[in-house]
């Protein structure tokens, strides 16, 4: 008897999109760097800008909380500054380990 996978994969949708020339080149050169799929590097790579824009939209939420007037308005703006500067210094984090299977 065979064994089967009990972890599905989540579900695909073919989409096809119009690219300029160049993004599918370097598209194409990294996918090859990696020795991945082009679908691959440029799954992860809309992943990336998707995270990117999460993190700046808290960034935006976290500023503006702390700027709002309170008791002391300057250590409010003060805090929301160093939450956004500290943010984009961290870049766009760790990329998660890949599984090993037997």
């Amino acid at each position: 008897m065979k064994k089967r996978m009990t972890k599905s994969m989540p579900l695909r949708t073919r989409v096809t999109v119009s690219l300029p020339s160049d993004l599918v080149r370097r598209l194409d050169r990294q996918s090859r760097a990696q020795g991945a799929s082009r679908s691959g590097v440029a799954e992860r790579w809309l992943r990336a800008g998707e995270r990117q824009g999460s993190l700046l939209s808290l960034e935006q939420e976290l500023e503006s909380y702390y700027a709002m007037p309170g008791e002391d308005s300057e250590l409010a703006g003060a805090l929301g500054r160093a939450a956004r500067v500290t943010a984009a210094n961290d870049g766009p984090g760790r990329r998660p380990r890949r599984r090993r299977y037997p």
